[in-house]
C-alpha cells in the first residue's frame, strides 16, 4: 500500500499562519498577573507558536487521527438537561416485592438521583416522547446535553414527565430541557483557518461547546447500542465480540475488553477525530445463580472465602449483623437461604400475609407471588447493610457492561498489561478495523443526519528525528578524564566509566537484612559477604563509601507481624553515631509493600536516614547490573551528579536557568468513606548547570484540588534559596514544567498558580530585577499516538523512533504545543509526551525564531539527564521527578491510603496527612529517586 503524504494544502495554510503571526508575536499578558489584580488581561491569553521546528531528519507518521468533515453552516442547537424524581404521595410508597422492610416509606425521603442505565432508560423515554409529534435528528450523551438540527416541541415549562418501570419499579421522572443555543459552528470553522478569533484569544480550549458537540454527535451511534458499554464520556466497548475479552479468573473472575476511545478535536485548517484502542476491566454477566455455580464451587457456596468474590460480582449476601435500630432482620447465619432470613412486614401486608409481624424471604415469595425459592442458594442482599433488600437469587441478573469500580490487584494488572501490550501496527489496525464499526464511523445515520462524514484512512503527518545528544561519564581507569558514550536508540552503558561527579562521602554507614515470617531462612552470611562486595562496587562505580559500616548494632531484624518496632528499634540504636546512610536488605524475591513502606517512613520523615532498598534475592544473584543501577540512585540521593551532556543544554549555559517541575497526585479508586483523603504536591528544581541534582519540597493540600495554594509561594522561594546558595547568585531565566493539568485547567494555571510564583520572586529578587519565566504544561495521559509508515524509521518493537517530534498536522498552528517521543518504546506502542507552553519570557527574548527548536531540543536533551536510567525517558525530568515524589509522600501515608475499603478517615488523621513532612535532614536532598 502506497502511504498517502500529508495533506499539503494543510502545510500550505500552516505556513501561511505562522509567517502572519510572525516571530514578534507578544508573550501572553497573562505572565503579569498579580495575585492583587482586579482586571486581568486579555490581549492574548497564551504566547502564540513563534514558528513550527525545523531541527532533525524528516519522516511522514501514521497518526491516530481521521479527518472528520462537517459543514460550517450547518445549525446546531444544544439543549441542557437536568433528570429530577418527582415525590410520590404518602399512602403510595407501599412495600415492594423484594421484601424492603423497615419504618415504612412515610414520603420524605430524598429524591433519588439517576444514575448510568437508569438514567440512559429516562432521557430516551424523554427524548420519544418530545419526537412523537414531529420526527427530529438529535444526537445525546444521554447525561445531560442534546444536540439537534431544530428545535423539539416541549411543553410550555419544558419539563417532560416519564414514567420507569424497569428493575420492578415504578417511579415518575421530570426531565426539563433548558434551552437551545445555538452551537457556533461558523465560528470555528472561521478560526481552524484563521487562527483569529473576532473577540480576541481569550479561551481555552478553544470552542469547546463546538468540539464537544462534535464529539456527542460521533459518539451517540455507539451509547445507542445495547451491545456496546459506554464509560465516561469518550470509551466504549463491545460486549459482544469475544475476539476483543479476555477472562481474568479467580479469584473475582472479571473480564478485560477491548474498547475504543473517541473525540473531536480541532487542527489547522479542518477538524480531525481521535481514535485509540482503550481497555477496561468489566464485572462478571448473567444469572446470579449461575455465577455462583460456576464461581463458587471452590470453597462452597456459603463459605466466607466467596464472600468477597460475590459482592463484587453480584451484591452482598445476607449477614446477622444486618440492619439497624428496631425490627432489624433476622438471619440465622452468614450467607443464610430465604427461608432462614426474616424481614419485619409492617401492615398493610400483602394478601395471605401477616402485618407488623417478621416473615421469612422465602414464604414472603410463595405466599404473594407463588414462587418456590430454590433452598440451594443464598439469598442476595440488594441493598446496603444497613438498609438492606433482600431477593432470591434465581431471580437475579448481573448485566452487562458494568465496571470495576476498584483498583485492581497486582495479578489482575499484569494480565491487563499483557492483553494489552500489542504492537502499534496491531492497534492501528484494530482502530481502522474493528474500532471504526464499533464506532459507527461508517454507516451511522447519526452522522450523516448531521451532515458529517468520517474518512476512511488514518491521517498522515510530518515529523523530524531529532539527533542524540553524546553522554559523558568519567573514565573507570582515569577517574579525572571525561568519558564519552555514543547512544543507541535512545539506551546506552555504563561499561568502564564511573560516576561524573561524586556526591558527599559516606563515612558513616550501617545495613540491616530484614527477615520476614515468611522468609525464616535469610541465608544471613551470604548477605553478609555480597554486602562486602557491593560496597567494593560501588567504590568502583566512583561512590565515595568507607570500606566497613559502624558497628554496635544487630544487623539481622526479624519482623514478625507489624514491621514498625523491629525496624524503629535498630534505627534508634544508631541514632547516637548520626548515620548519613542506611542499606536495607528486604527479604524474598518480591518486595513487601508493609515493610518497604515503614522503612521509608521512618527513614525519611522520623529519623532523617537517607536509605537504599534492595531485595535478597537480588543482592545474592551478586549481579553488577542491579549494583550499578542502585549505585546511581545512591550517588544522587548524596549530591553527585552521575551524567552529563557532552554539549551542555545552550539556554542554561549561557543564561544562569532554574528548571523547575511540579505536580499533583488525588487520592483514586478508593472507597467512598475515603474521599476526604488529601492531594499530595511535589516541587523539584535544579540547582546546577549540568541538570543532575533536583533537590524538592513536599506537601499536602485538600483532596482533589487540582490547583495549587499559598503554599507553592514559600516552596518557590525555597527553591530560588537554595540556588542561590549553589550558584552565589539567583537565576535569570526560570524554565517551569507543570505536569498532568488537562485543558481546561490552563488558564487557571495562568490565573492562580503563576502569580504565587510571581510573589515568591518578588520576595526573593532585588526590587529592580525580576526573571524570565516559561511555564510548560507536560502531560502523558492523552490518546494521541503515532505509527511508523516504513521499516527505516523503526525500533525493533516497531514503534517509531526515541527523538520523534511531531508539531504539525495534528495541532493547531495558533497554540505553541508539541509530541515528543523520547523514549524507545519496548513494547505496546509508544505514547509520546505532549507539550504545551503557557507562558514564555525565556526562549522567544532570548532564541527569536529559533524558539521552537531551543525548546524542543531541550526537553528531548534532558529527557536523557534522568540520573537513576542508563536510557532516554518518555517525559522531562522535572515532571518525572515530581511524579516520584508524589508517589513516595503517598508512601508516608500508606496507612490512610492502602488501608481496607471499609476503613473510614477521621478528621484527625487526614489533619495528620496534611501536615507531614520529611526530616529536616532530608530536604534539600533528593531522597525521594
Amino acid at each position: 500500500m502506497s502511504i498517502p503524504r500529508p495533506d499539503p494544502s494543510i502545510t500550505v495554510l500552516e505556513d501561511k499562519l505562522i509567517k502572519d503571526q510572525g516571530v514578534g508575536a507578544l508573550t501572553a499578558k497573562m505572565g503579569k498577573v498579580q495575585l492583587s489584580s482586579s482586571e486581568e488581561p486579555k490581549d492574548t491569553w497564551f504566547p502564540r507558536r513563534p514558528a513550527f521546528g525545523t531541527l532533525g531528519q524528516s519522516v511522514v507518521l501514521w497518526a491516530n487521527y481521521f479527518r472528520l468533515e462537517a459543514s460550517a453552516k450547518q445549525t446546531l442547537l444544544k439543549y441542557s438537561l437536568k433528570v429530577t424524581e418527582k415525590s410520590k404521595p404518602k399512602e403510595t410508597d407501599d412495600q415492594s416485592q423484594t421484601g424492603k422492610k423497615g419504618k415504612g416509606a412515610k414520603g420524605d425521603r430524598k429524591p433519588r438521583e439517576a444514575k448510568g442505565k437508569k438514567l440512559h432508560t429516562i432521557i430516551k423515554s424523554a427524548l420519544d416522547e418530545v419526537t412523537k409529534a414531529k420526527s427530529v435528528t438529535f444526537a445525546t450523551e444521554f447525561k445531560d446535553q442534546v444536540i439537534s438540527l431544530e428545535p423539539f416541541t416541549l411543553p410550555d415549562n419544558k419539563i417532560v414527565t416519564v414514567q420507569y418501570l424497569a428493575e420492578g419499579k415504578d417511579d415518575t421522572y421530570d426531565v426539563k430541557f433548558d434551552g437551545p443555543t445555538t452551537v457556533d459552528m461558523a465560528g470555528m470553522f472561521q478560526y481552524l483557518m484563521t487562527m483569529r478569533e473576532p473577540a480576541g484569544d481569550v479561551t481555552f480550549p478553544k470552542f469547546a461547546d463546538a468540539i464537544d458537540a462534535i464529539s456527542i454527535i460521533t459518539g451517540y451511534y455507539a451509547r445507542s447500542n445495547s451491545e456496546t458499554a459506554a464509560l465516561g464520556r469518550s470509551r466504549y466497548f463491545p460486549l459482544k465480540l469475544t475476539s476483543e475479552e479476555f477472562d481474568l479468573g479467580s479469584p473475582d473472575f472479571n473480564r478485560i475488553i477491548r474498547g475504543y476511545f473517541q473525540s473531536a478535536r480541532p487542527a489547522t485548517g479542518r477538524l480531525l477525530l481521535n481514535a485509540n484502542v482503550s481497555h477496561g476491566v468489566f464485572r462478571p454477566r448473567g444469572p446470579a445463580t449461575r455465577l455462583i455455580d460456576e464461581f463458587g464451587h471452590d470453597y462452597g457456596i456459603r463459605s466466607r472465602a466467596r464472600a468477597r468474590t460475590y459482592q463484587k460480582m453480584i451484591c452482598g449476601l445476607a449477614e446477622p449483623s444486618d440492619g439497624s435500630g428496631a425490627n432489624r432482620p433476622k438471619v440465622r447465619g452468614f450467607a443464610a437461604a430465604a427461608k432462614d432470613v426474616q424481614f419485619f412486614l409492617q401492615n398493610p401486608a400483602p394478601a395471605g400475609l401477616q402485618g407488623d409481624a417478621y416473615c421469612s424471604v422465602a414464604d414472603y415469595y410463595k405466599k404473594r407471588y407463588g414462587h418456590t425459592v430454590d433452598p440451594k442458594y443464598p439469598v442476595i442482599n440488594i441493598g446496603s447493610k444497613v438498609r438492606p433488600v433482600y431477593m432470591p437469587a434465581e431471580l437475579i441478573e448481573v448485566l452487562d457492561g458494568q465496571p470495576l469500580r476498584r483498583k485492581t490487584t497486582p495479578n489482575e494488572t499484569r494480565d491487563m498489561i499483557n492483553f494489552s501490550c500489542r504492537s502499534p501496527y496491531a492497534n492501528a489496525k484494530s482502530i481502522s478495523e474493528i474500532g471504526r464499526s464499533v464506532l459507527g464511523l461508517d454507516n451511522a445515520e447519526s452522522l450523516s443526519g448531521f451532515g458529517i462524514k468520517v474518512d476512511k484512512m488514518l491521517l498522515t503527518v510530518q515529523g523530524r528525528q531529532l539527533p542524540p545528544p553524546t553522554i559523558v561519564y568519567k573514565d573507570v581507569q582515569q577517574p579525572n578524564k571525561d568519558k564519552i558514550i555514543t547512544t543507541r536508540d535512545g539506551e546506552w552503558n555504563m561499561e568502564s566509566v564511573r560516576v561524573f561527579r561524586p556526591g558527599r562521602r559516606i563515612d558513616r554507614w550501617f545495613w540491616i537484612s530484614i527477615d520476614s515470617g515468611r522468609y525464616a531462612h535469610s541465608r544471613h552470611d551470604q548477605v553478609l559477604s555480597c554486602m562486602k562486595e557491593w560496597v567494593k562496587f560501588l567504590q568502583k562505580q566512583g561512590i565515595a563509601l568507607a570500606d566497613v559500616p559502624l558497628s554496635g548494632y544487630q544487623a539481622q531484624v526479624t519482623v514478625q507481624r507489624s514491621p514498625t518496632e523491629a525496624i524503629r528499634a535498630v534505627f534508634k540504636q544508631m541514632q547516637q553515631q548520626k548515620p548519613q546512610f542506611v542499606f536495607v536488605v528486604l527479604p524474598g524475591r518480591k518486595t513487601d509493600t508493609t515493610i518497604y513502606n515503614e522503612v521509608k517512613r521512618l527513614g525519611d520523615v522520623e529519623f532523617g536516614y537517607i536509605s537504599q532498598n534492595i531485595l535478597q534475592n537480588n543482592l545474592l544473584k551478586n549481579n553488577p547490573q542491579v549494583y550499578a543501577n542502585l549505585g546511581l540512585k545512591i550517588n544522587l540521593k548524596m549530591g553527585g551528579i552521575n551524567h552529563r551532556l557532552r554539549d551542555d543544554v545552550t539556554i542554561v549555559k549561557q543564561h544562569p536557568t532554574m528548571v523547575v517541575g511540579y505536580d499533583v497526585t488525588h487520592p483514586t479508586n478508593l472507597a467512598g468513606n475515603k474521599s476526604g483523603l488529601p492531594s499530595l504536591v511535589g516541587l523539584v528544581a535544579s540547582i546546577d548547570e549540568h541538570l543532575g541534582q533536583w533537590p524538592s519540597a513536599s506537601w499536602a493540600q485538600d483532596g482533589k484540588v487540582e490547583m495549587l495554594s499559598e503554599a507553592l509561594e514559600e516552596a518557590f522561594a525555597d527553591r530560588l534559596r537554595l540556588w542561590q546558595q549553589h550558584n552565589k547568585r539567583l537565576p535569570e531565566c526560570i524554565i517551569i514544567f507543570r505536569d498532568g493539568v488537562s485543558e481546561g485547567q490552563f488558564k487557571t494555571v495562568l490565573e492562580k498558580e503563576l502569580p504565587y510564583i510571581r510573589n515568591a520572586c518578588a520576595k526573593i529578587y532585588p526590587a529592580t530585577q525580576s526573571p524570565k519565566i516559561t511555564l510548560v504544561v507536560s502531560v502523558k495521559r492523552h490518546q494521541t499516538r503515532f505509527y511508523p509508515t516504513d521499516r527505516n524509521n523503526m525500533v525493533n518493537s516497531r514503534n517509531i523512533k526515541n527523538g520523534t517530534v511531531v508539531d504539525r498536522g495534528v495541532t493547531l498552528a495558533g497554540t505553541w504545543d508539541f509530541f515528543l517521543t523520547a523514549h524507545k518504546g519496548l513494547q505496546g506502542t509508544s505514547r509520546p509526551a505532549h507539550y504545551t507552553v503557557l507562558l514564555d519570557e525565556v526562549f522567544r527574548s532570548i532564541s527569536r525564531d529559533q524558539a521552537a527548536n531551543q525548546l524542543e531540543k531541550l526537553t528531548y536533551e534532558m529527557c536523557h539527564l534522568f540520573g537513576r536510567a542508563t536510557k532516554a525517558v518518555s517525559i522531562c525530568p522535572p515532571a518525572y521527578y515530581a511524579d516520584i515524589l508524589c508517589t513516595r509522600t503517598r508512601v508516608y501515608l500508606a496507612d490512610l491510603f492502602e488501608g481496607p475499603d471499609t476503613q473510614s478517615i477521621s478528621s484527625s488523621a487526614n489533619q495528620e496527612a496534611l501536615s507531614i513532612q520529611v526530616h529536616a535532614s532530608l530536604r534539600n536532598t533528593m531522597y525521594y529517586i
